[in-house]
């Protein structure tokens, strides 16, 4: 398990302090990033991000995810931050240890009314890709994504 995280970060370990070093400290490269996310080769889906600012207890930058699959549903948000910045570690790592596709289902609530939930899908860990910043823009607005999607 990565230090200090549980969840879909799985068995990995990360050599060293959990303290890490941000390769760009403004992580310009994430914000309004996209890349693929693939399973042996085959696109599963995209990885986009934004970059807003965090200040406390001091600043540094914040990135937020969204994954849009390939049949084109969107996952809630996600967020990364330090000092681990566990999920940026991974993805410089080429790689994403997260949940597939949320599993949607409905059951009878309080009064027999129906109560509609989400559940996530089963872990994997996806292959990641940044595409080009330009290919990137383009596949921005074919996705459908607006700043409110984090």
């Amino acid at each position: 398990m990565i230090a200090g995280m549980g969840g879909a970060r799985g068995d990995r370990q990360w050599s060293g302090d959990t303290e890490y070093v941000l390769p760009d400290p403004q992580l310009r490269a994430y914000d309004h990033g996209v890349g693929t996310l693939a399973i042996d080769g085959v696109l599963k889906g995209h990885l986009a991000s934004v970059v807003g600012e965090i200040t406390f207890p001091s600043t540094s930058p914040w990135p937020w995810f969204v994954i849009v699959w390939t049949d084109g549903t969107k996952e809630r948000s996600f967020e990364d931050y330090g000092p681990g910045w566990y999920t940026v570690r991974e993805l410089e790592a080429g790689v994403l240890d997260h949940f597939g596709p949320s599993i949607r289902l409905e059951r009878r609530g309080l009064f027999g009314r129906q109560v509609r939930y989400t559940r996530s899908g089963p872990r994997c860990v996806f292959e990641f890709a940044w595409l080009p910043r330009d290919e990137a823009t383009a596949k921005w607005r074919e996705l459908g994504l607006a700043d409110s999607d984090f």
